[in-house]
């Protein structure tokens, strides 16, 4: 719905934190962040007070948002954080005056929602004081990873569309609800003997997936198995490491049959429904089933 602006908080005048969202406060660090003891280094009063809206189901995975219902958009300087009912994550958007900018608004070191800075054309997390270029390159911690973004243009109709399952090329796109992956392809060398792992993002999936050869190998599937790469602490994307996977932002390692070996996290990786099927002269093909998203 356009324009849909959440309630925000009333603070007294002149308080650290006047300007946080309902979002934001209702975040049990955000509560932290707003606290005298913080102060104006990581005030959210510093921080432009970008719009909470709630915005439709995103179309093929693009959300479209037209600049008329969303006039924040419309201005050099604009931003909103974009709830969609479909994605998990909400999503910042920007409009810099010379394209737009797109990326999670969730801060990979604790979960809390980011805003943009206008003055410093930069996304500040009011928690613990991260920012990240517009980018989504992190330019000062805690946080230690980046920005998931997302491309974003102004079409010709003046809507701005965002799309959220942009592709990273490791994998094939989805295709009627699959992703069909040749093993012969190079990309997918390290997986020619256990012990090996891919992460990538298809085009047209919600989120990253990892392929992995565990060893000592499984029986079933020609020793394949499919997750969900998102980390299940606060859903950073894994990547291998040395016949295992970890977790860039909080130091979570997983054995390659999923399993948890070492924390935060304390839940295996999700897995995903997939087929394996032996080719005649090569290493055949897997076809993963990729959940709908909405």
């Amino acid at each position: 719905m356009a324009d849909d602006k959440l309630p925000v908080i009333a603070l007294p005048t002149g308080m650290p934190g006047q300007g946080c969202s309902r979002r934001q406060l209702m975040r049990g660090a955000a509560l932290a962040a707003c606290a005298p003891a913080v102060g104006a280094l990581v005030g959210c009063g510093r921080i432009s007070p970008d719009r909470d809206v709630n915005v439709g189901a995103p179309v093929d995975g693009k959300l479209v948002l037209s600049t008329s219902d969303f006039r924040e958009l419309a201005r050099a300087g604009g931003a909103i954080v974009a709830h969609n009912p479909c994605v998990a994550n909400p999503v910042l958007i920007v409009n810099t005056g010379s394209g737009i900018l797109a990326m999670s608004a969730l801060c990979p070191h604790a979960n809390c929602e980011i805003a943009w800075v206008e003055k410093d054309r930069q996304a500040e997390c009011p928690c613990h004081g991260s920012r990240f270029a517009g980018d989504g390159t992190v330019l000062s911690g805690p946080a230690v990873t980046d920005l998931q973004t997302y491309p974003a243009i102004l079409d010709a109709s003046g809507s701005v569309v965002v799309n959220l399952f942009a592709g990273d090329k490791v994998f094939p796109p989805v295709t009627n609800g699959s992703v069909v992956i040749a093993l012969a392809d190079p990309k997918y060398r390290t997986l020619q003997s256990p012990g090996g792992a891919v992460v990538g993002h298809p085009d047209g999936a919600p989120s990253p997936i990892v392929v992995t050869r565990p060893d000592p190998p499984v029986t079933a599937q020609g020793g394949f198995l499919v997750f969900s790469a998102l980390c299940t602490h606060l859903t950073c994307t894994v990547l291998p490491l040395t016949g295992r996977l970890h977790c860039p932002c909080h130091g979570s390692v997983f054995l390659l049959d999923g399993e948890v070996v070492n924390g935060p996290a304390v839940d295996p990786l999700s897995p995903l429904q997939f087929t394996f099927q032996a080719g005649s002269s090569g290493p055949g093909t897997i076809t993963v089933e990729i959940p709908p998203f909405c």
